[in-house]
């Protein structure tokens, strides 16, 4: 790859980093309001858009423990899972999860964003 492809594709990489994707609640569904909420490990802010009249907040609490029993299960499952296997399973989780909260909540989870130190620096 020649140098001005090179500096092309950073460039692009840059641009994307760049972009804003809590819009893509908004975008996605533009008839739901953005929730968002601490996460009971303290790591994570997961963000909701919900339908107008639902509750949020038990939204929140359904999917955030959910999600939380998902990751101690596959940590203590360890040794029968590798990293990729680990990560694809606790996803799904958290899709089945996710789904779940839409049907019986009428909230999406639409981002859960890491906000440790710990992960950003460590």
């Amino acid at each position: 790859m020649g140098h001005i492809q090179k500096l092309a594709m950073i460039g692009v990489c840059c641009a994307l980093a760049a972009c804003d994707v809590s819009s893509f609640g908004s975008q996605a569904y533009p008839d739901r309001s953005q929730h968002s909420f601490q996460s009971a490990d303290g790591i994570h802010v997961l963000t909701y858009a919900c339908l107008n009249g639902s509750n949020a907040a038990s939204a929140h609490r359904y999917v955030d423990s959910g999600i939380l029993s998902a990751e101690r299960r596959v940590a203590g499952n360890q040794q029968s899972f590798g990293g990729l296997g680990a990560r694809a399973d606790v996803n799904a989780e958290i899709a089945r999860i996710s789904r779940q909260a839409e049907a019986e909540y009428r909230c999406v989870l639409i981002n859960r964003k890491n906000t440790s130190e710990r992960a950003l620096f460590g």
